[in-house]
């Protein structure tokens, strides 16, 4: 009888706590922060920043992949200011050009939140 209780407490706090397991994604899923952009935006950023930064090797070990932490040899510039007001998403990011790729940064974590190819 115990044993039931102690099910149906689980339960019950599960669902207070709003705990439902399906909803839960897995710690391990690769899922991390990342910023939505449609195809325009990613143009126009890509367009902006390839102008205005420099082309740079990515470092031993670093692949440039959205939840991926950023090493300190990368030079990160803030989002320009005229393209956070085009593109809101982008406000309080910074950015680098690594191998050919935009790649935008959550500062205070240093994780990337997208990765911006050249369009064809």
């Amino acid at each position: 009888m115990s044993s039931i209780r102690l099910v149906i407490l689980f339960a019950a706090i599960c669902l207070a706590t709003g705990a439902g397991f399906a909803q839960t994604p897995a710690l391990d899923s690769g899922a991390g922060p990342h910023v939505d952009l449609t195809i325009s935006q990613r143009q126009t950023l890509y367009q902006s920043i390839s102008k205005t930064q420099k082309n740079s090797a990515a470092p031993t070990g670093f692949r440039a992949t959205v939840g991926a932490l950023v090493p300190d040899g990368v030079g990160l510039a803030p989002v320009p200011a005229t393209i956070a007001e085009l593109i809101p998403q982008t406000k309080g990011l910074e950015t680098a050009m690594v191998e050919g790729e935009v790649v935008l940064v959550e500062p205070q974590g240093k994780k990337v939140v997208a990765v911006i190819a050249q369009e064809p």
